[in-house]
């Protein structure tokens, strides 16, 4: 009886929740999609088209990739951004069943590689692009500043990471306490949902 009723309310609001729960999660969907760009933007940078195709490349996303998984979560936005940048690399397909979302990184192998990369300036520009990786999320806790900086001496710009602090604000500031709040009651709206969605599925 109480699978009938759930069932029939389900039926009766999935069309008014699904509604609110997508603006409730608009402004938090499009934050998103702004920090992805912004990630999207500074790994381009970072990767010009005369290492795109090459271990070096390999190697850089490597790196940004460990940064993503140090907290010990891989949300669906850091897969979205991951698979914006896996599809522009142009990598073989030997060198995209090498990279490894479950085990630990080779941070060894990582530390070499970027240390292999000769040009100062596109140094640099990895560099930042570690930076912004780490303080996407705007916490750039214990886990995410370690490897950071293991990251940046191997590139020769360990002074870089005086500007974490900086960018782990601007990520802060762009959602408000309000705005997220309004994100997680449309979360818990969107779950709710997932009976009916999976029922009529």
């Amino acid at each position: 009886m109480a699978r009938r009723q759930r069932s029939f309310l389900h039926r009766l609001l999935a069309r008014p929740a699904g509604a609110l729960s997508a603006w409730l999660l608009a402004p938090s969907q499009r934050r998103a999609a702004q920090v992805r760009q912004r990630l999207v933007s500074s790994l381009v940078t970072a990767l010009p088209p005369a290492v795109q195709a090459t271990d070096q490349g390999l190697v850089i996303v490597q790196g940004a990739l460990a940064l993503s998984l140090a907290d010990g979560r891989f949300g669906q936005q850091e897969w979205e951004l991951y698979r914006e940048c896996l599809a522009r690399l142009k990598l073989s397909d030997s060198q995209l069943r090498s990279i490894n979302m479950r085990d630990s990184p080779d941070l060894g192998r990582i530390g070499a590689g970027l240390a292999a990369l000769g040009d100062g300036a596109h140094r640099l520009a990895v560099g930042r692009c570690y930076c912004l990786f780490a303080a996407a999320d705007g916490e750039g806790g214990a886990a995410e500043l370690g490897l950071l900086k293991t990251l940046l001496e191997a590139l020769g710009h360990p002074e870089l990471e005086q500007e974490l602090p900086a960018l782990c604000r601007q990520f802060r500031q762009s959602e408000s306490w309000l705005a997220k709040q309004r994100a997680a009651w449309g979360e818990r709206l969107a779950r709710w949902l997932l009976p009916s969605a999976a029922a009529h599925g």
